[in-house]
């Protein structure tokens, strides 16, 4: 059962990790052996998602993600496998794969509910709205900052409010809308006064990047020397941007030799913390000093550095981009075989609950039917179970047919999953039941009549979905009371028949 007092130690780890990450690792270990002594396996598996996070932010990608989908292969927690997307999505993002990346994280915040913990909420529309805006290719999508910063407001916490707001000045910066990100970068740095909160390395450098090209360059120097020096990270690469934008400020200023100094020790600390795009960036601005210098042969030298560093940065982004591929086949084919009956080749028990799980989070209609063959065991016992196997095999195909998911639940028991009201679900199924009752069933066996009973319910909104599964069954069995062949619906027990 998952335990408030934990739950509540889970949501400061997603709002440390825009914070500072000083400590954060080895609360989440504590956090997952009092989670496990306790039997709290959800906030045990998001612990271990705020470590998959970690490690995407400090350029441990494949780590992380294979962490998320190992959670999504075991975990049916709703709450779990919506957080699994958050960490895929962010992982793919900075490997160059943004459309993969925006569909896992709008899946995301799809699969949240009304009265889920604020902070996962809002950290997850965090990381949408960034997507979504990211590379500054199109105008600037404010709806998803919007969106995202008005969860941030409602968790309490202003540091995924400072941290939403960083990332839209961010976004406004690179699509040139510099308006714009003037006035995040202001609202950025008012919320953090008077909340009484540090800016992180990556917020400060933004405030400097924005301050620098709206014409403050000394106060840009300023913020981004202070961020250097004390500013908490939450990225391994925070520190190295930051020496990008102070190297920046220093060659405007006519500091050449500054520059380069500083450049160097970027691409030094670049080479430490294994961040290949900031030693890339720092070569191709050291090309550009000594460029600006005279230096044209130092240049060259540099921007062939450059290029090479580029081309090794792609190669290994394609690596683990094949890796993330061959690994996700891998993936698939183990929930295959987990997920999957192997005689009727319809998802099983489990995969049942995760496409219930998937209907829901939609936010759409969902109704319910169980199928039930009538007199089964007649068909075992007057012909044999190689024919009851083939009856089985031959209606998994029918039910595959009907618009939905299907699965087996045991025995000749079926259920249907319908993103569909109760009248559409009920119209269905009448279909499937005459469709039944009609197929060339002589065929498996001279003789042979198959036919089912059905009971059909929609979900309605909020309700627990093991009593809308208790009243498919009621259903189910009133069908059977009433002769079988049929398909009842909860509207005042009403049988569709054949």
């Amino acid at each position: 059962m998952p335990s408030p007092s934990l739950g509540n130690l889970v949501e400061q780890l997603v709002v440390d990790t825009y914070a500072s990450h000083a400590g954060l690792a080895d609360r989440a270990r504590a956090l997952i052996t009092a989670a496990e002594q306790a039997g709290d396996r959800r906030s045990a598996d998001l612990a271990r998602l705020i470590q998959a996070e970690l490690d995407n932010r400090n350029g441990r990608v494949p780590e992380a993600v294979q962490t998320a989908r190992t959670l999504l292969g075991t975990s049916n927690d709703r709450l779990v496998r919506a957080k699994a997307h958050a960490i895929i999505a962010g992982g793919v993002w900075r490997i160059g794969d943004s459309a993969t990346a925006v569909g896992h994280s709008l899946r995301s915040v799809r699969m949240l509910q009304p009265g889920d913990p604020a902070t996962i909420r809002a950290d997850h529309a965090i990381i949408l709205a960034v997507l979504v805006n990211d590379q500054g290719l199109h105008e600037l999508e404010t709806a998803e900052f919007a969106a995202a910063q008005r969860e941030a407001e409602a968790s309490g916490f202003p540091e995924l409010e400072i941290a939403n707001l960083n990332n839209w000045a961010w976004c406004a910066y690179q699509s040139g809308d510099l308006d714009a990100a003037a006035v995040m970068v202001e609202r950025m740095r008012s919320r953090a006064e008077t909340a009484g909160r540090q800016l992180n390395c990556s917020c400060a450098d933004t405030v400097a990047r924005v301050l620098l090209e709206t014409g403050r360059p000394e106060e840009a120097g300023t913020v981004v020397l202070d961020a250097i020096a004390n500013a908490p990270a939450t990225d391994s690469d925070a520190v190295p941007a930051a020496l990008l934008t102070l190297a920046e400020i220093e060659r405007r200023r006519g500091d050449a030799d500054g520059a380069v100094r500083t450049l160097l020790r970027c691409r030094e600390l670049a080479a430490e913390r294994d961040r290949p795009e900031s030693e890339a960036e720092a070569l191709r601005a050291l090309a550009a000093c000594h460029a600006g210098a005279g230096d044209f042969e130092t240049a060259y030298r540099r921007m062939c550095e450059f290029h090479e560093a580029w081309e090794a940065l792609r190669t290994r982004q394609s690596a683990v981009a094949a890796k993330f591929a061959h690994a996700q086949f891998a993936v698939e084919q183990a929930w295959d075989v987990a997920e999957r009956d192997p005689l009727t080749g319809l998802g099983n028990r489990r995969r049942c609950e995760i496409e219930l799980t998937a209907a829901l989070a939609d936010g759409g209609p969902v109704s319910v039917a169980l199928v039930d063959l009538d007199h089964f065991k007649q068909v075992n016992d007057t012909y044999s179970h190689a024919t009851g196997d083939e009856v089985l095999r031959r209606l998994a195909s029918l039910l595959d047919a009907v618009p939905g998911f299907a699965g087996r639940l045991g025995g000749e028991e079926f259920l249907l999953v319908l993103r569909a009201g109760a009248t559409e679900a009920a119209s269905h199924c009448a279909t499937l039941c005459a469709g039944i009752e009609g197929h060339d069933w002589p065929a498996v066996a001279a003789g042979l009549k198959v036919t089912t009973s059905i009971g059909v319910t929609e979900i309605r909104p909020g309700e627990d979905r093991k009593d809308a599964l208790m009243r498919a069954d009621d259903l189910l069995y009133a069908a059977k009371r009433s002769g079988r062949n049929q398909v009842k619906t909860d509207q005042n027990h009403s049988a569709v028949r054949t």
